[in-house]
This record gives C-alpha cells, sequence and structure tokens, in this order.
C-alpha cells in the first residue's frame, strides 16, 4: 500500500477496533478482535501489538503514527491513563503511551476513546459544522466525548465528559464505586445483564433490542428503561455544555432509530427548553468505527505536528 496511512486503535471493555486511516478519514482493513481486558495486564497490550504488527504490515511501511482511544481519564500530557477504569479491571494508571512508544518507531497518541469518537463526528461526521457538539458512545459502558469551537474539551486533567457515571438514583451498583451510577442502567451491557435476570436469552444488547421488537413485553419494559435513564443521562450533559448536537455512537447505536428515537424523546423530555430549542439527537454517522477513525485522526494531527 503506497498511500500513507495511520493506525486507528479503539481499546474497548469487549472489543479491539482497529484500521488503517488515511488522511481524510477513510479506513482500510477494519478489524475487531477480543479485548481480552478480563484476562490478564498484559492481555490487552498483547491484542493491541498483534493488530499493530498485521496492520503494519498491511500498511508496507506506509505508517505515520498511531492513534489509541482507551476507556478510563487519560492524561494528556503523558498518555497514561489515570487510576482505574471498571473496563479494564487490571489496569492500574498504565503508562499507555510510553509502552506503545517504546514498540514502534512511529509518534504515538492516546486519548479517551469517546473523546477520539467525538472527534469524528465533529469533523466528518453527524456533528460536522456544529460550534458545540456531545457524542455519547454506548457499548459495554458510556462514554462521552465533547468538542467546542474544533477543540476536545478534555479538562484539567484529561477527565472532562466522564458522564457515564453520573449519581442518577442507579439502582444497580457500578463497579465505578460512585454511588447511585446511572450506567449499569443504560449500558449495553447493562441492558444484556439486566435481560438475563429477568430469564431473557439475551447475550448483548443487540438480542435484547431484537427481543423488544418481536414484541416481548419484558425486553420492551427493559429497552424503555434503558433508554429513559440514557436520555436523561444526555440531558444532564446538555444543561453543562449546550451542545447544538448530540451524537449517539457505540456498538449500541446499530440498533438504528430503536435507540435513537425514544432517547431523543428522553433528552427532550428531561432538558431544559431553553436548551433543547435547537438541539438536534442523531446516530453516529460511523456508528462504532467512530473512535477507530477519530484514532486515526489524532495520529494525522501529531504526524504533521498539529496534535
Amino acid at each position: 500500500m503506497s498511500e500513507p496511512r495511520a493506525i486507528g486503535l479503539d481499546l474497548g471493555g469487549t472489543d479491539l477496533k482497529a484500521a488503517l486511516v488515511d488522511a481524510g478519514g477513510g479506513m482500510n482493513g477494519f478489524r475487531r478482535c477480543p479485548a481480552r481486558a478480563r484476562e490478564s495486564e498484559a492481555a490487552p497490550l498483547e491484542a493491541i501489538a498483534e493488530t499493530v504488527i498485521a496492520l503494519a504490515r498491511e500498511a508496507g511501511g506506509g505508517v505515520v503514527a498511531l492513534g489509541l482511544g482507551t476507556p478510563g481519564r487519560v492524561d494528556p500530557a503523558t498518555g497514561g491513563v489515570v487510576g482505574n477504569t471498571p473496563h479494564l479491571p487490571h489496569w492500574e494508571s498504565p503508562p499507555l503511551r510510553d509502552w506503545l512508544a517504546a514498540r514502534v518507531a512511529w509518534p504515538v497518541v492516546v486519548d479517551n476513546d469517546a473523546n477520539l469518537a467525538a472527534l469524528a463526528e465533529h469533523r466528518l461526521g453527524a456533528a460536522s459544522g456544529a460550534r458545540v457538539s456531545m457524542t455519547v458512545t454506548v457499548g459495554t459502558g458510556v462514554g462521552c466525548g465533547v468538542v467546542s469551537e474544533g477543540r476536545l474539551l478534555r479538562g484539567a486533567g484529561g477527565g472532562a465528559g466522564e458522564l457515564g457515571h453520573l449519581p442518577l438514583d442507579g439502582r444497580v451498583p457500578c463497579r465505578c464505586g460512585v454511588p447511585g451510577c446511572v450506567e449499569p442502567e443504560c449500558s449495553g451491557a447493562g441492558l444484556a445483564a439486566r435481560a438475563r435476570e429477568a430469564g431473557l436469552a439475551a447475550e448483548d444488547a443487540a438480542a435484547a433490542f431484537a427481543l423488544a421488537a418481536q414484541g416481548d413485553a419484558t425486553a420492551a419494559a427493559l429497552v424503555e428503561r434503558m433508554t429513559d435513564r440514557l436520555g436523561a443521562l444526555i440531558a444532564a450533559g446538555v444543561q453543562l455544555v449546550n451542545p447544538d448536537v448530540v451524537v449517539l455512537g457505540g456498538g449500541v447505536s446499530a440498533a438504528g432509530e430503536a435507540l435513537l428515537l425514544p432517547v431523543r424523546a428522553a433528552v427532550m423530555r428531561y432538558a431544559l427548553p431553553s436548551h433543547r430549542r435547537d438541539l438536534r439527537v442523531e446516530l453516529a454517522v460511523f456508528g462504532e468505527r467512530a473512535g477507530v477513525v477519530g484514532a486515526g485522526l489524532a495520529a494525522w494531527d501529531v504526524a504533521r505536528g498539529a496534535g
């Protein structure tokens, strides 16, 4: 492959997604493999290394930089995860950028996974042209990234946008330790867990949505609860940052309008009239691949000296 490419990696609690990303955000060689996050501290790093080797081979020597999105708070100065994150249970402050930089010959950038999804959707996707956008990724957990005036909002230490762990009187304890955290009730993993507790044959959120679409009353009630709580969570973010566009992404966004329509209605129900007046709530253009595109774009920024 002669055209220069960046490697974009999106590490989640369940999957590692990756691709070669060109300067315009186009992807080649998209792949997905198990993140192996629950096996050990080293297992996700092994998955990353194997994927990088495969993509570098496919690129034929034309790699310009590497970008990685990860759950958790990422220190912008060091590229390391600060503390722990419930979706990578064996990790405690891993120095990810240093680890990667010691193993590859290209510039490396590491950021929060939802931040990178937000970057992709703001520059090229559903929030293109927005002044302020908020991208909410719904998968194993719930992530959020905010872009204002073209720049990611990172906060004082890289922790801005942690929408998923707000204490909204959640009924199910979360591994994060925040009392009343709502993430177990509005994430894909949470929906699947609630469905199994109710005796449904639902190994993931997609199966729960499918059962609801087929008329299963229990599944429908669980989806209704999940989308209501997710909408309330997003409305809290809308009140805080006042975006003109909210983008729904992550693996659960594959449910399409079955997710979008009730979440949009809930956001409009819970948000202040002044904040919802011109608000748009849309599905991510890049879907669950937004984090990979964003990681590639961030890598290109670093390669150009703009990171």
